[in-house]
């Protein structure tokens, strides 16, 4: 008795440590226990991936990205000089001599469906004095001619008719016709362009779009609806934002009853929207059986045109149609306002791009990465040149018999 209670103070000792241990190693596992570590981690917050993406906007993009004349020039020799831009679909040329006419960052062309039923692009710039061979924003002529002297090319960008040239020993047809750009339709429809003045150049890579627009029933044979173009006061890379436009397309049907509600609400895919690097983005409407495309054409350094068109793959009622354009017309707008206040906001009144950078998702961040990227690999080709790369400028024509003709007209 005595021995067991000399060593019960020892037992009381090792049972209390064993016990402590336990509290220490087990503290961890236990969910709803305070943690000195969790303390800890409020006071020193670790950086999140946003943060991440902001530090590396603060050291690597110039204080004027989203307003700057420098940087838009740049943007203009190193991206929309030699990038493959999708600016329409097939739908929306239905018969030979339709025609678009887009100024993409101050180079205008003019899209036009062939007798070949072949989708084409010309720089908007007759080959005699300059002057656009069209000024509508579209059309339908199989012939397209200047006012200023009446050059008109065909369909295939040939010239066909030159007043005062045609009687000129040596003056070729064939080589004065409009300045073609690089075109490609891809397997969903989607026409995209490329200004490189090179014999070729490598084909886009669009098998994400064509993917999501065999999910999303986009095919050459949908029918364009209608579309318009919306000039707005931002930087064009304001509003690269993957969830900038979605809530536009988002459209409720008013007098669906709750099943037909819940099927279309069911129906829904979880992508209704694309994007194609660097300015056009989709989005669909499943309910409606429409879909949209969006771009953002680039005016200036602080001008953007914002072009959507509306697409269908069923037959639409006219009333329908009327109705889903002015709502979306009228979200659009609303949204466009909407970036045009914060870019008014924060960059032209405090002249704080960065601001707005620091907002960004990762995905659009990364967005934003890619194209300060590409102005850097070019100013480095610039730097080794001694000189600014224009990819997209054709040289100046010098012959004689020419220069005899323009005497004349």
């Amino acid at each position: 008795m005595e021995s067991l209670t000399s060593s019960f103070p020892a037992l009381v000792a090792l049972l209390a440590g064993v016990t402590f241990l336990y509290r220490v190693w087990s503290r961890p596992f236990v969910w709803n226990h305070p943690s000195p570590a969790k303390i800890h981690h409020e006071v020193i917050p670790a950086v999140t991936q946003n943060e991440t993406h902001a530090v590396s906007k603060e050291s690597d993009f110039p204080e004027d990205w989203l307003a700057g004349k420098g940087v838009f020039e740049l943007e203009r020799r190193a991206l929309f000089s030699k990038a493959w831009v999708c600016l329409s679909h097939r739908a929306r040329f239905s018969k030979a001599g339709d025609y678009q006419s887009i100024d993409l960052a101050g180079f205008p062309i003019v899209l036009i469906l062939g007798k070949d039923s072949v989708v084409r692009a010309f720089h908007n710039v007759c080959r005699h004095r300059a002057y656009p061979v069209t000024k509508k924003e579209c059309g339908s002529s199989t012939v397209l001619g200047c006012r200023y002297h009446g050059w008109s090319y065909n369909t295939y960008g040939q010239l066909i008719r030159a007043p005062h040239f045609d009687s000129v020993p040596g003056f070729d047809k064939a080589q004065n016709g409009l300045f073609a750009v690089h075109t490609f339709t891809s397997n969903s429809g989607f026409v995209f362009v490329n200004f490189e003045t090179n014999a070729t150049a490598s084909s886009p890579e669009t098998e994400v779009l064509d993917t999501f627009a065999c999910r999303n029933r986009i095919s050459p044979q949908s029918s364009w609806v209608s579309g318009q173009t919306l000039e707005a006061r931002f930087n064009w890379k304001t509003a690269l934002r993957s969830k900038q436009f979605q809530d536009v397309t988002e459209f409720e049907d008013q007098k669906a009853s709750p099943i037909g509600a819940l099927l279309s609400y069911l129906q829904r895919k979880p992508e209704g929207s694309s994007f194609f690097f660097p300015i056009t983005s989709l989005f669909t409407t499943p309910s409606s059986g429409c879909w949209f495309s969006l771009s953002l054409l680039p005016l200036s350094e602080q001008k953007t045109s914002v072009r959507y068109d509306l697409y269908s793959y069923k037959k639409l009622e006219d009333e329908a149609t009327k109705a889903l354009l002015a709502k979306f017309t009228f979200a659009l707008k609303e949204k466009i306002a909407e970036i045009e206040a914060e870019y008014d906001s924060y960059v032209i009144q405090k002249g704080d791009s960065m601001s707005l950078l620091s907002k960004l998702d990762p995905e659009d961040a990364e967005t934003q990465q890619r194209i300060l990227n590409l102005l850097k690999e070019h100013k480095q080709l610039e730097k080794a040149r001694g000189t600014e790369v224009f990819p997209a400028t054709r040289e100046p024509r010098t012959n004689a018999k020419y220069e005899q003709a323009e005497q004349r007209a």
